[in-house]
């Protein structure tokens, strides 16, 4: 898939807060188009009509204008004006910078060129389908509080006063705190008469304790985060009401046990993951594998491919987990980073399987994508129909598959991580991770906070242990949920296509026993 874009020139002006000139951010300014406001729907219209008459039987337009904020650090806004059009079978893409009716005409005719040089190749059929056509829609992620009306000074006390508790409340305890904020608008229009706008939220923080003893130690020990903070689709009140001083006790333990850790001792446990790291195993073994554009190679020579090759012969059919294992995946839960109206192609998602009890029964699908699949759906009874899992980054970039946002089915049965634990007479337990996976999302070593179970009960920190799997052993392995009450939800991030884009998503999971697992000491040398 060719892309191509044209860069805007930028300037960076400085912003001060009124806190003390330490605390300063900075303000990203495009250089071209800051005057009077066109309208960003007639601009898009009118790039629509040009593609049409430049010879495009598709065509579709994105403006979008995205803030962010990292209180401290700094603050940016980013325009963006891409135009993709279809030319017998091939696209053509364009993007700019620039918010103009001359700009909007010029990214339409070149992409359309773009798409028609593509075209002298061999035909190529794109079935699109149908989808109903939106006119005017509007919609905005509900969040409670703009995080871009909640002023500097007030984010910044909030981190502060988090490093005063810590410092008080324990000698010897440095703190690290960080918060992100993203606010993105998005106009978008198509051929096919479609015309609506939205806009999504994105925000996290990252509130660390640790003795500083190890910390310059260089030993990576002795921390302690707190992870219910990381990404979600929410506003200022993800940090207001996240309970943060009742937290640090907590992090304080834990930053205290954690600096005296026990070299690993290798060999094959039974290992209870908290949600957190089950998180992690989904997206990087399920979640990456089932984008349908990977599974069939389009990705080889940038994300990777799939263990999931062989999409039509698999589905229905392929066993890749245990009985317990159900992945569903959708793009409208409250609070989710990859939650939308409309997807980059106009589409609404669905909500939809993609494992069910071990088996492959679903791939991420764009609105080309959904046709591949055509012979699978038909059979099985199902509507040939994209599900939503169109993104991009901003509209500078064109738009492809992308994760929605996963889910790991809990058990029936209420059970907790403690009582994984307790049911465990030898093993590790693992709460967060994070994983290095092969091309094909099929190899993977692990690696994050890991303690002993001895006897039912949490024992010492490990140090240099990695776990070691193939995917399709780990799921098939997987002996124990947790119950409903243990679902968390976790911010994901993950790059894929050339030039690289990263999106996010959220997974949520719950804690869940694996046996037979192979650690390792990945700090031994020959």
């Amino acid at each position: 898939m060719h892309t191509a874009s044209l860069a805007a020139a930028s300037a960076y002006v400085p912003l001060r807060s009124a806190r003390a000139s330490s605390h300063a951010s900075w303000l990203y300014v495009p250089s071209v188009g800051r005057g009077g406001e066109p309208d960003l729907q007639t601009l898009a219209a009118n790039a629509i009509e040009a593609a049409r008459q430049a010879g495009a039987t598709y065509a579709d337009a994105r403006l979008t204008l995205t803030r962010q904020q990292r209180p401290g650090s700094f603050e940016g806004e980013e325009r963006g004006f891409g135009v993709r059009v279809l030319v017998n079978g091939y696209w053509g893409f364009l993007a700019s910078a620039v918010w103009t009716p001359d700009e909007a005409a010029r990214l339409a005719r070149v992409a359309v060129a773009q798409a028609q040089a593509h075209s002298r190749g061999k035909a190529r059929p794109v079935d699109l389908g149908s989808i109903p056509a939106v006119s005017r829609g509007e919609w905005v992620m509900p969040v409670k509080y703009d995080p871009f009306d909640i002023p500097i000074g007030e984010k910044l006390d909030v981190m502060d006063a988090f490093a005063e508790l810590v410092n008080n409340a324990r000698f010897g305890v440095w703190t690290d705190q960080e918060m992100n904020f993203r606010r993105q608008r998005t106009v978008f229009a198509s051929s096919e008469g479609s015309s609506w706008t939205q806009t999504t939220y994105a925000s996290d923080a990252r509130f660390v304790v640790f003795y500083h003893d190890s910390y310059y130690a260089g030993l990576g020990i002795g921390a302690a985060g707190a992870d219910f903070l990381s990404s979600t689709g929410r506003g200022w009140e993800h940090i207001a009401d996240a309970a943060i001083p009742h937290a640090i006790p907590q992090l304080i333990e834990d930053a205290e046990l954690s600096r005296h850790r026990v070299p690993v001792d290798v060999g094959r446990y039974d290992v209870v993951f908290g949600a957190e790291a089950m998180a992690t195993l989904v997206d990087e073994t399920l979640g990456a594998a089932t984008e349908l554009d990977r599974a069939l190679g389009y990705e080889a020579n940038a994300g990777g491919t799939s263990y999931l090759g062989d999409p039509l012969a698999m589905l229905g059919t392929q066993h890749i987990g245990s009985d317990l294992v159900t992945v569903t995946a959708n793009r409208s839960l409250p609070g989710g980073v990859a939650t939308v109206r409309w997807d980059d192609e106009g589409v609404v998602p669905d909500e939809f399987p993609l494992i069910h009890n071990g088996v492959l029964v679903d791939y991420q699908t764009s609105r080309e994508q959904a046709a591949w699949l055509e012979p699978y759906y038909r059979r099985s009874g199902k509507l040939v129909r994209s599900h939503g899992c169109s993104a991009a980054p901003s509209a500078l970039s064109m738009q492809m598959q992308h994760a929605p946002n996963l889910a790991l089915a809990p058990s029936k049965s209420p059970t907790t991580f403690e009582e994984l634990v307790a049911g465990t007479e030898k093993g590790i337990a693992v709460l967060d991770l994070d994983v290095s996976m092969d091309q094909q999302c099929l190899n993977g070593m692990g690696n994050g906070t890991m303690r002993e179970i001895v006897r039912g009960k949490l024992g010492r920190y490990i140090r240099g242990g990695s776990l070691v799997f193939r995917a399709p052993e780990l799921w098939k392995n997987l002996v124990a949920l947790g119950g409903p009450d243990t679902v968390r939800w976790y911010g994901r991030s993950r790059s894929k296509g050339q030039p690289s884009q990263r999106t996010t998503h959220s997974v949520g999971a719950v804690p869940a026993k694996i046996t037979q697992l192979a650690l390792i000491d990945a700090t031994r040398k020959a």
